[in-house]
């Protein structure tokens, strides 16, 4: 399940402490030193326990600019705010708010759009801090990324691994593309701090809503207008393009962009031949994703 990290150090460091070590260091999730490293400063921020309300009150007086978002990676509401946006080193970090049933955001946004009640898992790991208030309640899953093709209704294997309230303190390391949770509203107004790794990849890799009583994905997340903008680079582009979209169905780390690669050649074959052809070289490409749609497409041909 989502590991809950033990750490026991009482001093607290500044946001620009915080960022200038983990611009040195780094954050690479995958190492355990690094993290370990990455958690121990995430909890010292937490340690200060006025430096967030100092800093909206900076906001809401205007003494300080909005920071630019960059949640869209991972789709995360407008109870988002910006503390450490991307390019300063290999992680953001944002303080996330979390309305309680009986706040105006819960009643004006309704659960859904804040996040509530949709399993989904993550396409970056991710260090969450219980901040403020009683923290959100948390039904905790598991599953194997690489056993799943990620098509609407497919059943996918999610073991139960308990629940989890990210109370003040509580820090929880939430590995990407493994597991998969499903929130629920405090009983009051929460903060979590989450130090988010980045990484140039992220981007093109898939990441799914689940129905946890059917066990099946209800929805993929894929990649924005990348898929549109291949589709019309292939169509409107020459042999650049074609070679362009050949070597993403042949070695691009996200499944759904191969596929897209093969549609995009195939869409541009001239005869019935041809587009089997494509769907025939697409079919041993690796990908178990793309050849089980080749050879649906070949047998519909």
């Amino acid at each position: 399940m989502a590991r809950i990290m033990t750490l026991r150090d009482p001093t607290s460091v500044s946001l620009a402490e915080l960022v200038d070590a983990l611009s040195s260091w780094g954050f690479d999730p995958r190492d355990e030193v690094s993290l370990s490293h990455a958690a121990n400063w995430l909890q010292r921020l937490g340690n200060d326990r006025n430096f967030l309300g100092d800093l909206l009150v900076d906001l809401i007086s205007g003494l300080a600019p909005v920071p630019d978002g960059a949640d869209a990676l991972e789709g995360v509401g407008p109870q988002s705010i910006m503390l450490v946006t991307p390019g300063q080193g290999s992680f953001f970090l944002n303080a996330r708010i979390w309305p309680s049933e009986q706040d105006a955001l819960y009643r004006a946004g309704g659960p859904e759009a804040l996040g509530y009640g949709l399993a989904h898992d993550h396409t970056a790991d991710i260090l969450a801090l219980g901040y403020f208030g009683p923290g959100y309640r948390s039904d905790e899953f598991e599953y194997d990324y690489e056993a799943v093709v990620g098509n609407a209704g497919e059943g996918v294997d999610l073991v139960s691994r308990g629940r989890l309230v990210l109370e003040p303190g509580c820090l929880v390391h939430y590995r990407a593309r493994r597991d998969v949770h499903v929130q629920h509203p405090p009983t009051s107004l929460s903060v979590a701090l989450n130090l988010v790794h980045t990484q140039a990849v992220q981007s093109w890799m898939d990441r799914y809503h689940f129905d946890i009583a059917k066990g099946t994905v209800t929805r993929l997340h894929g990649h924005g207008p990348s898929e549109s903008f291949l589709r019309i680079a292939v169509a409107l582009g020459g042999e650049e393009a074609r070679d362009l979209a050949a070597r993403f169905g042949k070695g691009h780390p996200s499944d759904r962009m191969r596929l897209v690669a093969w549609e995009a050649l195939a869409a541009q074959a001239g005869s019935a031949e041809a587009r089997d052809a494509v769907w025939g070289e697409a079919e041993g490409c690796g990908s178990r994703l793309v050849a089980a749609e080749a050879r649906m497409r070949r047998a519909g041909a």
